[in-house]
């Protein structure tokens, strides 16, 4: 629990997994969010039912299945996947990934998003694309509006922050955190690892929203990657090891975890977002004004306003002009 930074008690976990819940089926006109989680286990594997009625308890579908045709349990995954993200991830796991698993967890999210404030397409243009050492590394289709938005400096992870709110209700946001000049992503990231949330209130130096002349890549990122070594550096460790792991509250049977494939699709625009998941810069003197240029490297959360939940994060480091 520590590790994942959750609540010891277990009440109050399944308080923050309720609430989570009812955050993902809220409703706004301009803002489409979908949350799916899904158990396959194999049909010959004893699953607690007390587990099985939490799963449903939580939303959770849950299926017995014939691990051996790993075609069809693959076209099975992938068709649930598909269907939760509408289209828009259609392939998220191979026959020859589920050889030998027992039991798979899938967690598919779907989200589009129009922007409170869009850009203008016709302000687009062509732009290069640096790294921290101010390198060029690549050229993007950067998009330009002037409007009112959250920012400032999160000096406890090293980073300006812009926010830019989704919809008329302005419930969700992205955030994106501009490195400092001189001040790598790999050094934001870690900093994110090791530094408690309060940056997350540390930008908003003001209640007022202020114009700002903003300049952000539009960019289209998939990806698909093997969560274990990202779980391991946060410091879940034993559900991996074959001879350490134990998960009496799912089984009697010995089971750890071999995989835990993430696919992601998300995509920025003029006129919003689009993302999907199954399981994104000034060179000049780091001074509070009215300008964010995010021409380096950068990284990019999706958030709930309110209670500061991070649905989908990111970062931007190979440009391309999409």
């Amino acid at each position: 629990m520590r590790e994942l930074r959750l609540p010891s008690d277990l009440r109050a976990t399944q308080a923050l997994h309720a609430g989570v819940a009812g955050l993902i089926k809220s409703k706004d006109s301009d803002v489409i969010l979908n949350g799916k989680t899904a158990m396959f286990t194999d049909c010959d594997i004893k699953v607690h039912q007390e587990f099985c009625e939490s799963a449903l308890y939580y939303g959770a579908d849950v299926y017995s299945v014939d691990p051996s045709n790993t075609t069809k349990l693959a076209d099975d995954i992938n068709y649930y996947i598909c269907v939760a993200t509408e289209g828009k991830i259609r392939e998220a796991v191979r026959p020859e990934l589920l050889e030998s698993l027992k039991l798979v967890l899938v967690d598919a999210l779907y989200f589009k998003a129009s922007w409170t404030h869009p850009f203008d397409r016709t302000q687009t243009k062509v732009e290069d694309f640096y790294n921290f050492q101010g390198k060029t590394i690549g050229s993007v289709n950067m998009m330009y509006h002037k409007a009112p938005h959250n920012f400032g400096d999160a000096n406890s992870i090293e980073a300006q922050v812009l926010e830019m709110t989704y919809g008329k209700n302005e419930k969700f946001s992205m955030l994106i955190l501009l490195p400092f000049d001189g001040t790598s992503i790999k050094k934001v990231l870690a900093n994110l690892v090791t530094q408690p949330l309060d940056w997350m209130m540390e930008y908003r130096v003001t209640d007022e929203f202020p114009e700002i002349d903003c300049y952000i890549p539009r960019f289209k990122i998939s990806s698909q990657i093997d969560l274990i070594r990202p779980l391991q550096y946060s410091g879940v460790t034993s559900i991996f090891d074959p001879e350490k792991a134990e998960l009496p509250g799912v089984s009697d049977s010995p089971l750890y975890v071999s995989k835990t494939i993430q696919t992601v699709e998300i995509e920025v625009t003029e006129e919003g977002t689009v993302a999907a998941t199954s399981t994104v810069v000034g060179l000049e003197d780091r001074i509070l004004g009215a300008r964010f240029e995010a021409n380096k490297e950068f990284a990019y959360l999706i958030t709930e306003r309110d209670s500061g939940l991070i649905l989908l994060a990111g970062v931007y480091t190979k440009p391309s002009v999409v």
